[in-house]
């Protein structure tokens, strides 16, 4: 679709019912653009974890547009959807008329910022790969949605559980593998936001930094490195966990009990929920049920 037809098709969403207001705010986003916008009435969001921190700020009436990889909270599967989180559809973006669009620097195609970007529509690229990143992610997407103080609230509890729980970490650190996928094994290398929930709970993770934040693995690598604690995040067609790694007795944390599963998006997806991933990966790490 051609971009002046983009544009009408923009201009005549917003004669439908786009509404501004003289209230303005402004952040830097992750790739370092100062984004300015009006009180946003209608918010597209092209990354499964703003979704659902719009909903928690209170703010997901006005999200009009989500991807299909958009799953939490349950409204947010009722949306509209625009495409994918690697290959979202300008066109389907530009009719529900935003007056903002979030985008992940890891996720949403460049060639789509910059088109919207030339059309006029406010675009705020973020990039959380830590705890720390996200509280900070929080209080921007809460700037810019005009829910700072819930974003405060928000941010100011994660702090808080991270605190608490650093405060009861373990003084030999176990040594901890995290596995994203198990078929293939795919583990959590230091640079990625489960290695960073690791650190902050107290373990060591075993995976060595390299090339890959997300390196796969062999059992030749796992048997190796034999962790203290193995931490499966279970995806849809995986293994059962239970027979993931049952077939090696001879791996500490199969001798221990020590091999756990946790709810994917508590650790993987960078959103209110992370608490629940730190509680977990706690108990996980002190070898409480």
């Amino acid at each position: 679709m051609a971009v002046p037809l983009l544009r009408t098709l923009l201009f005549c969403a917003y004669l439908l019912g786009a509404a501004f207001s003289a209230t303005a705010a402004e952040g830097v986003d992750a790739l370092g653009r100062t984004v300015r916008v009006g009180s946003p009435g209608r918010v597209v969001s092209l990354v499964p974890s703003v979704t659902e921190i719009l909903f928690a700020l209170g703010a997901g009436e006005r999200v009009v547009g989500v991807t299909r990889f958009c799953d939490f909270p349950g409204e947010a599967t009722r949306l509209p959807k625009v495409g994918g989180f690697t290959d979202p559809s300008l066109e389907a973006v530009v009719v529900l008329a935003p007056d903002l669009v979030f985008a992940a620097a890891g996720g949403t195609p460049r060639s789509i910022v910059e088109r919207l970007d030339a059309m006029g529509v406010p675009v705020y690229v973020v990039d959380p790969r830590s705890y720390r990143d996200t509280a900070e992610t929080i209080r921007g997407i809460g700037s810019l949605s005009g829910t700072s103080p819930r974003a405060e609230q928000l941010a100011a509890e994660l702090e808080a559980t991270a605190q608490a729980i650093a405060a009861r970490a373990p003084r030999v650190p176990p040594r901890v593998l995290v596995c994203v996928m198990t078929r293939p094994l795919v583990v959590a290398g230091p640079r990625t936001l489960a290695g960073d929930l690791v650190g902050r709970v107290g373990g060591a993770n075993v995976v060595p930094d390299g090339p890959a934040r997300y390196p796969t693995w062999s059992m030749e690598g796992v048997l190796g490195a034999d962790p203290d604690v193995i931490v499966i995040s279970a995806h849809p067609g995986d293994l059962d966990p239970e027979q993931v790694f049952s077939p090696w007795p001879e791996l500490r944390a199969v001798a221990a009990g020590r091999v756990v599963v946790v709810e994917a998006d508590w650790i993987h997806r960078p959103g209110p929920r992370l608490t629940r991933g730190l509680e977990a990966l706690s108990r996980a790490v002190a070898g409480s049920p």
